[in-house]
């Protein structure tokens, strides 16, 4: 079976003052070094670190290349703003807007919530739509349900394509499309821009893993959403409306909307995970009960994960935000993360 991260590694790879568990206070010039050491290990590209939205420390920040899954966290902004603008809403049900599903007791009762949190129910899609589809669209809504929605949580692309063609429909009845709609109301509020955006073969965006970035914009994503986090509203987005469009489910308290939480990081029997390495094959909901990002770090860190490597780190309570792109497979958040809290 085709996994996720082989298929996108394999795609990549043919393109070419301490501040302890509490997160506050100032990181060390020797944290910064030791974080700066293992940041340019591993097939590194380029990195920074951030406090306040000045720059600490940094590293070929021009870097540019393909962001894969931290593209969900566009996905989530695009969400919220479009919840903003009245046109979506998280409790509402998809097939009200696709009505291929209607006749399917299963996937009628999938929530746009499901579809941000990965619990939607649907197999993970990754060969129906990241082997160059003409429609991803189609391939998206034809996929099967092999769970019962919202009892399990399955990391791929199935549910970010589906969010798509749900928001092209409703926009194209509004006289936009997603494309034009990401770049109004997402990348230019947050001062982004991204010329080369994956799409299928009709020049649709891929919602799951379609941005490229540099790393400059990386840590501009970043401090928008520390911010968010912290409940402030920032570039026209309002702080209440992204923590609905984000919320992790009772399957998978770490993840939701894009965005990895180290919300279990205090809960007695914790234990720190390796992300990447837990996603293929799907685990038991179990996993996901007591797992975190880093027992050395505060509850409230959030990650953006894409594969191989690309990272962005956010304290939302302190403020700061790292940036990391990298080519390997083998990169680890742990001991990256650990040089930040010792």
């Amino acid at each position: 079976m085709l996994s996720r991260r082989r298929f996108l590694c394999s795609m990549v790879a043919a393109c070419g003052g301490c501040a302890g568990p509490s997160g506050s206070g100032a990181w060390s010039g020797s944290q910064l070094e030791r974080a700066d050491a293992i940041a340019r290990s591993r097939g590194a590209q380029g990195w920074a670190a951030w406090s306040g939205g000045h720059k600490l420390h940094g590293w070929n920040t021009g870097a540019s290349g393909p962001a894969l899954s931290i593209t969900k966290s566009l996905a989530a902004l695009a969400a919220t703003r479009a919840m903003g603008e009245g046109w979506l809403s998280d409790g509402e049900r998809v097939a009200a807007t696709i009505p291929e599903w209607s006749g399917d007791s299963r996937k009628a009762r999938i929530t746009v919530s499901m579809l941000l949190q990965q619990t939607a129910g649907l197999e993970s899609g990754v060969a129906a739509l990241y082997r160059n589809p003409t429609d991803k669209g189609r391939n998206a809504v034809a996929l099967a349900v092999v769970n019962d929605p919202g009892s399990f949580f399955r990391y791929g692309p199935a549910c970010w394509e589906v969010l798509a063609e749900l928001m092209q429909r409703k926009l194209v009845a509004r006289g936009e499309t997603l494309e034009k709609f990401l770049h109004r109301a997402v990348m230019r509020p947050v001062g982004l821009s991204s010329p080369d955006w994956r799409s299928d073969r009709k020049g649709r965006f891929f919602l799951s893993t379609g941005a490229e970035l540099d790393v400059e914009a990386l840590g501009r994503l970043g401090r928008t959403l520390a911010r968010l986090l912290a409940g402030e509203s920032v570039a026209g987005f309002d702080p209440a409306l992204f923590a609905r469009m984000t919320r992790p489910s009772a399957v998978n308290p770490m993840f939701g909307g894009g965005l990895w939480r180290n919300s279990n990081a205090r809960k007695a029997g914790s234990h720190a995970i390796e992300v990447e390495d837990a996603l293929d094959p799907a685990p038991a909901s179990s996993l996901w009960q007591r797992a975190c990002l880093s027992k050395n770090q505060p509850s409230d860190l959030v990650a953006l994960i894409g594969s191989s490597g690309r990272r962005v780190f956010i304290w939302p309570s302190a403020g700061k935000v790292v940036a990391r792109l990298g080519r390997s497979p083998s990169w680890k958040d742990g001991p990256f993360l650990d040089s930040l809290s010792v």
